[in-house]
C-alpha cells in the first residue's frame, strides 16, 4: 500500500503497534479508546469522508457510557456510513501514541466482509463514502487508518 506523502494526514497520533487479541483478552488492555469498523466489499475497503477534518477515514469513534467495544464499532459504522452488518469480528488492537504528551491509546479494530454496500445518507460528520482499493489516490487519508489496513488485508 503506497500513498503520496502529501495526502497522508497525521492527527496528533503515531502508530506504535497492532496486536492480535480476542474479545476475552480486551480487558487486559484497559483503558480502551473508541473502536474502528473495517468493511471490505468486492476487494475494496469502505472509507468515509470526514467533513470536519476534510479527510478520508475508516468508520470509527468514541465509546459511549455502558457500550462495549463491539457495540461502539457497530454504532459508529451505522452513524458514519449508514451500513449495518450481520457480524463484526475483532481482528486486533491498534496501539498509538499522542505525539505531544505521549498518551497511549488502545483502539479495538473490528472487521466484516459484505457483498454490497447499502445506500448512504449524508450526515453532519460524513459527506460521502467510497470503496477504496488502497492503490489509487483518493485524497487526504489518515495515516493510522492506512496502518490498520496493512494488518487486515
Amino acid at each position: 500500500m503506497r500513498i503520496d506523502p502529501q495526502y497522508l494526514v497525521h492527527n496528533g497520533y503515531e502508530f506504535v503497534d497492532f496486536i492480535s487479541v480476542t474479545e476475552e483478552q480486551l480487558h487486559n488492555f484497559a483503558p480502551l479508546s473508541g473502536s474502528y469498523a473495517v468493511i471490505k466489499c468486492e476487494g475494496k475497503y469502505l472509507m468515509c469522508f470526514n467533513s470536519l477534518r476534510q479527510q478520508w477515514e475508516l468508520p470509527a469513534g468514541k465509546r459511549e457510557t455502558g457500550e462495549t467495544p463491539k457495540e461502539c464499532a457497530v454504532r459508529e459504522l451505522f452513524e458514519e456510513t449508514g451500513q449495518r452488518v450481520a457480524e463484526l469480528c475483532l481482528v486486533g488492537l491498534l496501539i498509538s501514541k499522542n505525539i505531544v504528551n505521549g498518551f497511549i491509546k488502545r483502539n479495538p479494530v473490528y472487521f466484516s466482509e459484505v457483498g454490497q454496500v447499502q445506500p448512504f445518507i449524508e450526515n453532519a460528520e460524513t459527506t460521502m463514502i467510497t470503496l477504496w482499493d488502497t492503490k489509487i489516490q483518493i485524497g487526504r487519508v489518515d495515516a493510522l487508518d492506512l496502518r490498520i489496513l496493512e494488518y487486515v488485508s
